[in-house]
């Protein structure tokens, strides 16, 4: 690497060689004095895979609702704007939440649950739908509970959705 300097700003350049495939874009940015941030989506050749199946309102309803998956579990439930706060979301609650009609809503439940995206599961005496982790967005590892609920699935994609 080598250091060139500014003569009349007197601010230091550095000059380096980026080595990159045909596919890859490289971008230059300047961090400093603005704070900035990122979200990391889970992104192995696998889980790319997955999500290029879906059709694009699937796709578009699973982005919509996964924020409202706890953390650990991914049970989808309320934050006090859309359903009661810790309480499970509907399927009319989740139409709400993506913004489209019930039974489209309900098209796209069954949909994921079919593909295993989705699994119903009792709490509390209620109903509620959970995520699988191999289609959340990274945030806390899952819990043992959620890991046994999805247990096949993961077997059979040969993924740990607790590594990073």
């Amino acid at each position: 690497m080598r250091q060139f300097v500014d003569p009349e700003t007197g601010e230091v350049f550095y000059e380096e060689q980026i080595l990159r495939r045909p596919d890859e874009i490289v971008k230059v940015f300047r961090p400093a004095g603005r704070s900035a941030k990122f979200v990391k989506i889970k992104a192995s050749q696998k889980a790319k895979r997955r999500l290029r199946k879906l059709s694009l309102a699937e796709a578009g309803f699973l982005l919509k609702i996964i924020p409202y998956a706890s953390e650990g579990t991914n049970l989808l439930e309320g934050d006090n704007e859309r359903g009661q706060k810790g309480i499970p979301l509907t399927v009319k609650d989740l139409a709400r939440v993506a913004d489209c009609s019930y039974p489209q809503a309900r098209k796209i439940v069954k949909s994921f649950i079919e593909q295993r995206i989705l699994r119903r599961v009792e709490t509390d005496g209620r109903t509620a739908l959970a995520i699988n982790p191999l289609f959340s967005l990274n945030g806390k590892a899952a819990e043992t509970s959620l890991l046994q609920l999805f247990r096949q699935e993961i077997t059979e994609a040969g993924e740990d959705p607790n590594s990073e």
